[in-house]
């Protein structure tokens, strides 16, 4: 006779997938993703667009840890919506470059700041210590997958 198998919620997978996805939610809610047409996913391909722009859609794709494919949808969906542009690469004609437009760069004035709130409002009260510890933590593991893979 098997024995039910507990599934244990306070596993570095359970906690890792809940906390990124409450925190997700949270911050689509109160920087109005839904009514600017925008999705988290799409939050993630403008915060690397914001930190360095003219990358390639593959860049994206292994940064925001998803295929191709669905890194072109959003890309699509970002160019309809006048906030990326795709530009084709000088050196590599095969390869588009990725752009923000005045309006993607604007937007990070708009939703940045509330991003962080959000994060600063649901690590209230946690030692800054132990923040960086759990900071520190991920980093190696993404670190381990990424260099690995």
């Amino acid at each position: 006779m098997s024995q039910a198998v507990k599934f244990p919620v306070n596993s570095l997978v359970f906690l890792t997938n809940r906390v990124g996805r409450l925190l997700a939610n949270e911050i689509r809610k109160r920087t109005a993703l839904d009514e600017l047409g925008l999705s988290a996913q799409h939050m993630g391909i403008l915060v690397d667009l914001w930190v360095k722009e003219g990358v390639r859609q593959q860049d994206l794709a292994v940064s925001n840890i998803k295929d191709k494919g669905t890194i072109a949808r959003a890309l699509q969906s970002l160019e309809a919506a006048n906030i990326v542009v795709r530009i084709p690469d000088q050196e590599d004609k095969r390869n588009k470059l990725i752009y923000l437009t005045h309006r993607g760069r604007s937007l990070r004035e708009e939703l940045l700041p509330e991003a962080q709130q959000t994060v600063k409002d649901a690590t209230a009260g946690i030692p800054e210590e132990d923040l960086a510890t759990c900071k520190r933590v991920l980093s190696r593991i993404y670190e381990q997958f990424t260099q690995n893979h």
